[in-house]
């Protein structure tokens, strides 16, 4: 039984783990208003989501998205404490960050703690602001043919309508470093290596863990793979979704790639299955 090995399950990533597209007020302000005051509509029924999916199968509204997305699922399957430390927006300088700052609040207990790593995009770093006092999510698209960085976007949280104004402070503090520091190939270079010493840190003090995928060991020149036995064989919550029609927009009428309510159920049983063969 999972719950005999382990005190403590620890789920870190982006929006996928996190629960995103199926927000609710409590999660987000929504969108932006405008000159009256007002909120502007949303087309795509993404207000509506909780109305949606109890009309359509009958699914009681939840309170917040971490009460539906597949770390709270997986909590109810394996009656282990769960952590969801995922963050919209966040990258693998985050997870890192904070997975380190979890596994320090929680030593004593290293051997009874399951981590289970959600490898996000690398377009998605942080910085620290002194301004804000906080770290802030920096996320970038790559030209299509050249390797610099094209649009970047930089706050505190992205759901956040009192925080939408982060990106007009950022962007002219930030633009001559990002124009003059910021390479894609290097950055993919730099997350792979922190991520590997991260990984091996991991495995050094005996602490349980899993990752989505493996890493691209080529881009720091390395040809053997590492940590193959580490990677959980269904893959990420999203590249399940997608391949098992448990998108949001596979099943409600919502243009979101977001894993839905019935994806992440289906994700969070795969997972405890294959967790509890492993660890029988």
């Amino acid at each position: 039984m999972l719950n005999q090995k382990f005190k403590l399950a620890y789920f870190n990533g982006c929006s996928f783990t996190q629960g995103g597209g199926l927000e609710t007020s409590l999660d987000v302000d929504w969108n932006e208003l405008d000159k009256d005051g007002i909120e502007k509509p949303l087309d795509d029924g993404r207000r509506d989501v909780l109305r949606i999916y109890k009309e359509t199968y009958g699914i009681p509204y939840w309170k917040t998205r971490l009460d539906v997305a597949y770390p709270s699922i997986f909590a109810d399957i394996s009656k282990i404490q769960t952590i969801n430390d995922a963050q919209s927006g966040g990258g693998i300088e985050r997870i890192i960050r904070t997975t380190y700052d979890f596994i320090s609040e929680n030593w004593e207990d290293r051997d009874k703690i399951l981590l289970i790593l959600e490898l996000a995009d690398f377009t998605r770093l942080e910085f620290y602001s002194n301004t804000f006092n906080q770290y802030t999510l920096f996320n970038y698209t790559i030209h299509p043919e050249k390797n610099i960085i094209d649009e970047w976007f930089n706050c505190r949280d992205y759901a956040k309508r009192t925080y939408s104004d982060d990106n007009n402070h950022l962007k002219p503090i930030l633009a001559p470093f990002v124009k003059e520091c910021l390479n894609p190939k290097q950055i993919f270079q730099k997350l792979t290596r922190e991520l590997l010493t991260f990984l091996s840190f991991l495995k050094l003090n005996g602490i349980t863990f899993y990752i989505t995928e493996d890493l691209n060991y080529e881009l720091i020149g390395m040809k053997e793979f590492i940590f193959s036995e580490y990677v959980l064989p269904m893959g990420s919550p999203y590249v399940w979704a997608q391949n098992n029609r448990g998108r949001i927009v596979d099943e409600v009428t919502i243009e979101d790639v977001h894993p839905g309510v019935l994806g992440h159920r289906g994700y969070a049983k795969e997972l405890a299955s294959y967790l509890e063969l492993k660890h029988r």
